[in-house]
């Protein structure tokens, strides 16, 4: 019987890892789950009703009393309206597009003290894309970055109090930014292309407390993880003009007549402490949960090295500041197959003022409302979920251009993210 479960859940993770392309609208992700979807992830790790404490706090997963497995499927709707500032004034775009982010995740329950268990899921990424003739074209079109955690974690109930757990994580990042280069001006049209890849490793460590069978709180802390990437940057259709444009004693870098050169990348992803809460009275569950994620200490500035680009390296300041997510759920517990729940949050961003704010990442502080429901039947477990997201209105003027471009300063207004997820879990 143990040989078949541990055949199930190979097949499971397989799955999960050939689906796990993950891609998202704004740069930390909480969507490993559907179930916690419909309460805006209130209590996350701790709640007991799937398997995504393996992700938030692998200390939880001494909660599921049968071994399993659990494919999440959310789609991310991003629409936002931009306003030309400045030079650009009274010029008008649009950011609209979806994006999927899967997740999936198996447990083997060893015996009634240890649990083991392994996820596939997004914890960071980010997507900003504009049309290709949208006004700020010649300083970006596409960002993209992909963010994957290929985890594998261990739980273990000491009494009926006390449960602690860990994760080592396999960290995989993939960047991409495009744009364009300006017609009108002295280097005859084009297109940038810019690409990097890379691993690194990180982990987790969780505690849960229970009070009683209804009463429990938990504490979880992921790591910091270093990035190491490299890959290329690419210009196509360039026609620079002759040097003799150029200032005294300058002359063109030399990726614009070879077309592509070597670029890499080292930057940091930030630790997080999460914790959380639960409480049942009746029919009705509570939950809460707090995540402070530790931005200053390992994103003040991204920097990208090149033997091509001037000086070697081209920084972008961000000085990011530490940020809370604050979010709060109810579960009506319907009856044994059934059960409703709705939530609502607050994400803080860390962009640190409109100097700072970037049109690649036009990030601003959120406000969450969401639904959702479970219906259970045998083992097999069907959730649903939605969410909707509302930006506050923000400013770009970053007032840095490049070689290539000059800034450009714009107002996100009416931004606003809808997020639609699917969950399928069989208990063995």
């Amino acid at each position: 019987m143990k040989v078949n479960k541990l055949v199930k859940i190979a097949v499971a993770v397989a799955v999960a890892l050939h689906i796990a392309d993950a891609k998202a609208a704004s740069y930390q992700l909480n969507d490993y789950s559907v179930t916690g979807l419909g309460r805006s992830y209130a209590g996350a790790g701790i709640m007991g009703d799937d398997y995504s404490a393996i992700a938030y706090n692998p200390a939880g997963m001494t909660l599921m009393k049968k071994s399993g497995v659990q494919q999440v499927f959310n789609m991310i709707n991003v629409n936002s309206d931009v306003e030309g500032l400045d030079e650009h004034k009274g010029s008008k775009g649009k950011m609209k597009f979806w994006q999927p982010v899967p997740a999936g995740f198996a447990q083997y329950n060893v015996n009634d003290k240890f649990f083991l268990g392994a996820g596939i899921y997004a914890p960071f990424g980010l997507k900003t894309k504009y049309k290709a003739n949208w006004f700020g074209k010649d300083a970006a079109i596409l960002s993209k970055l992909d963010i994957v955690d290929f985890n594998i974690s261990a739980a273990y109930k000491l009494d009926q109090h006390w449960s602690f757990g860990a994760s080592a994580i396999l960290r995989y990042i993939y960047g991409r930014m495009t744009q364009k280069i300006g017609t009108m001006g002295p280097y005859g049209g084009g297109d940038i292309n810019f690409n990097v890849h890379g691993w690194s490793q990180t982990g987790t460590l969780g505690v849960m407390y229970e009070v009683d069978k209804n009463t429990r709180f938990g504490a979880s802390w992921r790591l910091r993880s270093a990035q190491r990437a490299k890959g290329k940057f690419k210009m196509s259709g360039i026609n620079p003009a002759p040097s003799a444009v150029l200032p005294p004693g300058m002359t063109w870098p030399s990726y614009l007549k070879d077309g592509m050169t070597d670029v890499w990348a080292n930057p940091d992803l930030p630790e997080t402490v999460t914790l959380s809460a639960y409480h049942r009275y009746k029919d009705v569950g509570f939950s809460g949960t707090a995540r402070w994620t530790h931005w200053t200490s390992s994103f003040p500035n991204f920097t990208v090295y090149s033997s091509s680009l001037p000086e070697g390296k081209k920084t972008n300041d961000y000085r990011y500041k530490n940020s809370w997510t604050l979010s709060g759920g109810m579960d009506y517990y319907y009856c044994k197959n059934l059960t409703f729940r709705l939530g609502a949050g607050w994400d803080q961003s860390p962009t640190n003022g409109a100097k700072r704010r970037t049109i690649r990442i036009p990030d601003s502080d959120r406000w969450w409302m969401s639904v959702g429901a479970s219906y259970m039947k045998n083992n097999w477990q069907l959730d649903v979920g939605y969410a909707h997201l509302i930006a506050k209105t923000a400013k770009s003027l970053e007032d840095k251009g490049t070689l290539l471009s000059d800034p450009v300063h714009a107002k996100y207004k009416n931004t606003q993210s809808n997020i639609l997820g699917v969950q399928v879990q069989y208990k063995f």
